[in-house]
């Protein structure tokens, strides 16, 4: 009987570990764009009224933004620039938010690149959506904040 109460025991605490760690911060303890954010997903339109939802949070594409205007993208080799309007919602049209890499060129082509002109827009102090001005069609990048 002890050993079946000890193998419960054991069970329950192996499958609980993996729930209770998350790499996304929760709360409202941080606010504003500084930070370490990870792309989840990106959305674009195929022409249509309908947006194609892809999840790549298994691509690894960390961005950061410190309070010095400096931006780190993992798809350029150097350290980029970025100014950031928190009075603006993030509206369409807005471009609240511009990043530059003005000392260098990517290292490789991705579509949901960081550079450029964007309507930012952050929801829960953990959640950045962006929209770049670039898509012609309808074309959102969401990025949760790392811990």
């Amino acid at each position: 009987m002890v050993r079946v109460f000890f193998n419960i025991i054991l069970i329950l605490s192996i499958s609980c570990t993996k729930e209770s760690s998350s790499e996304f911060a929760t709360g409202t303890s941080q606010d504003g764009i500084v930070g370490k954010w990870k792309l989840v997903e990106y959305s674009l339109s195929d022409g249509t009224a309908l947006l194609k939802k892809n999840d790549v949070s298994s691509k690894n594409y960390i961005i950061t933004f410190d309070d010095k205007g400096n931006v780190k993208s993992p798809d350029f080799p150097c350290t980029g620039k970025f100014t950031y309007d928190m009075s603006k919602l993030g509206n369409k049209g807005e471009n609240n938010l511009q990043v530059s890499f003005a000392e260098c060129s990517a290292s490789e082509m991705v579509e949901y690149s960081i550079k450029g002109n964007a309507d930012a827009s952050i929801v829960d102090n953990n959640t950045l959506i962006l929209n770049s001005e670039t898509c012609d069609e309808p074309c959102t990048r969401i990025y949760r904040r790392l811990k």
